[in-house]
């Protein structure tokens, strides 16, 4: 086969339009791989005018993650439990969404009388995730799993 300059233009051309392909696929999918981190909270009975953040997980990004518990629904939470993430800053500049930290999956943990242990695992993809309670029983932990970004 004979290649004259038409050709050895084009195929360097398409060799290099393969190779820009190639590498914007390899870095989107390492993006895509970010580490997904597990961390254990407590579920608590928060009161109205409590603040969360002493009782909470403070995470290096500056992210918060709490876990809680609500009887008869609010403003804020339908009745349930659940784990909420936010931004506390450094306590003076926080703000209600997450800056840095994403939930994707929280494996709830709820205790009766007895001591008998029941568990429900609920995926998500933001900066809450909840679930309806078990009659009878009690949340008292929830082990959390969380994407930061």
């Amino acid at each position: 086969m004979n290649l004259n300059k038409k050709h050895l233009i084009i195929l360097l051309i398409f060799i290099g339009a393969l190779f820009i392909i190639a590498s914007a696929c390899a870095q989107a999918d390492s993006a895509a791989k970010t580490s997904t981190k597990q961390a254990t909270v407590k579920i608590y009975n928060f009161k109205p005018g409590v603040l969360w953040g002493p009782k909470s997980l403070i995470l290096k990004n500056g992210d918060a993650i709490a876990g809680y518990v609500e009887y008869k629904g609010n403003m804020q939470f339908d009745k349930g439990t659940g784990v909420t993430s936010w931004y506390i800053g450094n306590g003076v500049n926080g703000d209600i969404e997450p800056h840095h930290t994403k939930l994707v999956k929280v494996k709830f943990f709820f205790k009766n009388k007895k001591g008998n242990v029941k568990t429900k695992t609920v995926k998500g993809n933001g900066g809450h995730i909840r679930t309806d309670l078990i009659n009878g029983y009690t949340p008292y932990k929830a082990t959390v799993w969380y994407k930061e970004y």
